[in-house]
């Protein structure tokens, strides 16, 4: 079972990325998504500068790098890919990132975010 967990927006470079607590609550349900989520091939890509995906870890180690429709996730030394072709995920923590960031930050992500929505 998913324990505590935080998540972040790597958005800077040079910067600490900003990151938040996740509740009890949305820390099970987003691991629960992301163990739901069917097995992908496609890597995380290299997209360079600007917002470059979120993160989450859990308190029992495991780690979620979300960009896009591709989840990796890193759980006991392993990792998967996983594919998200409906976005629920990083829509579910761009959600979930508004309470914790700047209010302009958080349109630039955003915007960024749903750029290529399909």
């Amino acid at each position: 079972m998913a324990s505590a967990a935080r998540a972040s927006v790597d958005v800077f470079s040079g910067r600490e990325p900003p990151n938040w607590a996740l509740s009890a609550d949305e820390s099970r349900a987003l691991r629960e998504a992301v163990d739901a989520l069917p097995a992908g091939t496609r890597p995380l890509p290299d997209v360079g500068l600007g917002y470059r995906g979120f993160t989450v870890t859990w308190a029992d180690g495991a780690k979620a790098t979300v960009y896009r429709d591709v989840v990796e996730l890193a759980v006991g030394g392993r990792t998967q890919l996983r594919e998200d072709a409906s976005r629920a995920v990083e829509e579910r923590l761009l959600l979930g990132s508004k309470a914790h960031l700047d209010p302009e930050l958080f349109t630039v992500v955003a915007s960024q975010v749903q750029a290529a929505q399909p």
